[in-house]
């Protein structure tokens, strides 16, 4: 089951990135030879309208092949390169862009059967004999702020802790809470973690000791057509403030997780219920989309730049930079699956040695 799961999460995300190419270019009069399920050899296949239909050995996601797009100029008017730079453009980014949109569908079955997430910054338990017990900070207290800092989610507090804990690390940080309609300003002497590290680069992890409060959402139907949106809206600045502090170091390079990690998060997460499979997909699909627009080659976002370039001086670029520039961009995806690989067994080799 758990492997079953594994192949749906990068098949499905990768097969609508695919996709996302594949139907766009269609749409254009683009000959697309190849559509592939998955990858390697091939299993068996069939030909519609000119198009090949695979299914691969290995089921982890896709591939589209299209006519010409690896020439410098076009041999035939159905080929990508025949395209103004403008439509070329629009297919590019098309896998991405179905990555981010389809987020919001796999949004309405998960709100539909319930999905657990934190109440806000409400404190859902407190760990006996940790620094919140201490101070008296109790459960169904909702934060408001850490030292005057405004704490909207659970992220807040937990990054604000760890960094006003890291700038004082002796004086108490000032809880602000909300308890019974009445606010309360609670001094907390932070517990630094001596083997843990904190997720904050260049930052030691400090805990206080408080768990957020977990609730169960349901919506029928219409109301999940709503919530989804509301709920699409927030995963989707959860993410790029995510993508915000990593790329300005506030958050470190370690944290970046690969295929293992995923994996490990889809075996927990398949225990956790089909609700939360589908959150789950919904919030991988707009890491996807997001990262493949990032401005390197291989990458859309790298082939975006590229057509903006020659949008810009008016040419195409020639065959020797376009292998250049594939040559650089498979160095840097390398580089980039070896470290978040390298990251995920660290991972997994800490969590043994400290537990």
């Amino acid at each position: 089951m758990f492997i079953i799961s594994i192949i749906i999460v990068f098949g499905v995300v990768i097969l609508i990135h695919e996709f996302g190419h594949f139907w766009v270019a269609k749409k254009l009069g683009v000959r697309v030879e190849k559509f592939s399920f998955g990858f390697g050899p091939k299993l068996f296949s069939w030909k519609r309208n000119n198009t090949e239909y695979l299914i691969s050995l290995i089921p982890f996601g896709g591939y589209v092949k299209m006519a010409g797009e690896d020439a410098v100029e076009s041999k035939s008017p159905d080929e990508f390169t025949a395209l103004p730079v403008g439509k070329r453009a629009l297919i590019v980014a098309s896998g991405a862009s179905h990555n981010i949109l389809i987020a919001y569908f796999f949004l309405i079955p998960a709100l539909m059967l319930g999905i657990a997430r934190y109440d806000g910054t409400l404190i859902g338990s407190v760990q006996k004999g940790l620094p919140a017990e201490l101070s008296g900070l109790k459960p169904g207290d909702r934060i408001i702020s850490v030292n005057n800092i405004i704490c909207k989610e659970w992220f807040d507090v937990v990054k604000n802790i760890t960094e006003q804990a890291n700038i004082y690390p002796d004086r108490p940080i000032i809880i602000e809470v909300l308890r019974d309609s009445k606010i309360l300003k609670i001094p907390v002497i932070a517990r630094l973690m001596e083997k843990d590290h904190s997720m904050f680069k260049g930052k030691k992890r400090y805990i206080i000791g408080i768990m957020p409060k977990e609730v169960i959402v349901r919506y029928g139907f219409w109301n999940a057509l709503v919530e989804a949106g509301k709920e699409y809206i927030r995963m989707f600045n959860v993410v790029l403030i995510s993508f915000k502090l990593l790329f300005t170091g506030q958050v470190s390079f370690q944290e970046l997780s690969g295929p293992v990690g995923i994996s490990r998060m889809t075996i927990e997460i398949v225990k956790a219920g089909i609700a939360s499979f589908l959150y789950f997909i919904a919030f991988i699909n707009i890491n996807l989309g997001l990262v493949n627009l990032f401005p390197f080659f291989v990458l859309d976002g790298g082939h975006l730049v590229g057509l903006l370039g020659e949008r810009i001086i008016g040419r195409k670029p020639s065959k020797k930079v376009l292998e250049i520039g594939q040559l650089a961009g498979i160095a840097f995806l390398i580089i980039l699956v070896v470290l978040v690989t390298y990251n995920d067994i660290i991972r997994l080799i800490m969590e043994r040695v400290y537990r």
